[in-house]
């Protein structure tokens, strides 16, 4: 925009605010109609379209072991896998019968775990770390060795259909959402409020199920806490995704148990935070060509490339 001058003088220029009609304010229709900048909503049409927590009572042999909110939708499962996450049992040949109400699961385990031990973990009056320290002894301090389930960009392409299926399943209006996945099939999907108890329900599903988890891949939304990381070694699932980042002790629990993270799936910075060598490197694919084309993200620069 030019800004104009009024000479006042022989030798001396002053400026001179331009008119405020010059300035080109927003577009306004004039069809448009006048009203609030923020819409005001019809809450009672909107309910049933919004997620619904409820208050889920869980026993475990006749005594209370937790009262977590969740999203009422496979209660079962959830109870079964929280159980497992809070390490009440290691397998599920060890959970003998299961009753359930709309709010109420009821367990009963045969594993020969401290079950008031792990009650006073899940509710947070003693520290899980203590126990992971008296646990250590047990521990063989050599990884296991390492098999590859699937390649690097089967890994990226299954963690994208997910996320496409995640937008589907309502992740735009909140929910947060764990699948269980192969390199060629999604087994299940779950979603909570919050990852934690949407990974629950997987874990409830899968391992009732007795389903194969050894070649499977955890597709998570959002941040990546310790406790998926180890629930998801225990369950015997080698690799764990995110579209976000895992928390330091996540990273810390993945090297101990030799499980891959990969993080930042859907981002061209995306990268293995912990490799437990599990992905199959596709550093490049030849062509019939006989030209290669390297599967790199666009910023990427070798060392010691020059550009013509």
């Amino acid at each position: 925009m030019r800004v104009g001058t009024s000479r006042v003088g022989p030798e001396r220029d002053t400026l001179v605010a331009p008119d405020a009609a010059s300035f080109p304010g927003p577009p306004t229709p004039a069809s448009a109609a006048r009203g609030p900048l923020l819409p005001r909503l019809d809450a009672q049409k909107l309910k049933r379209h919004l997620p619904e927590c409820r208050r889920i009572r869980i026993e475990i042999n006749g005594v209370l072991a937790g009262a977590p909110v969740v999203v009422p939708d496979a209660v079962s499962e959830f109870a079964i896998g929280w159980a497992f996450v809070h390490r009440f049992f290691l397998n599920a040949d060890q959970v003998t019968r299961v009753s359930s109400t709309a709010s109420y699961v009821s367990l009963m385990i045969d594993s020969g775990v401290d079950l008031d031990r792990a009650r006073y973990e899940a509710i947070g009056w003693v520290r899980r770390q203590d126990f992971d320290i008296q646990a250590t002894s047990e521990r063989s301090s050599r990884s296991p060795r390492a098999v590859t389930v699937m390649s690097e960009m089967d890994a990226i392409s299954t963690c994208h259909r997910s996320f496409e299926r995640f937008e589907l399943d309502g992740a735009r209006a909140g929910y947060r959402h764990v699948a269980l996945v192969t390199a060629d099939d999604i087994l299940c999907i779950a979603r909570d409020v919050v990852n934690e108890a949407a990974a629950a329900k997987v874990f409830g599903w899968a391992l009732p199920n007795n389903v194969d988890c050894t070649a499977s891949m955890l597709v998570v939304r959002g941040i990546l806490d310790v406790s998926m990381v180890e629930s998801a070694a225990r369950a015997g699932i080698p690799i764990v995704a995110t579209d976000a980042v895992p928390t330091a002790a996540a990273i810390d629990a993945a090297e101990a148990s030799c499980t891959t993270i990969l993080g930042l799936a859907l981002s061209h910075r995306r990268g293995l935070f912990a490799d437990g060598g599990h992905l199959g490197e596709d550093v490049a694919t030849i062509q019939e060509s006989g030209t290669i084309e390297f599967f790199a993200p666009e910023s990427w620069n070798p060392a010691g490339s020059s550009t013509a």
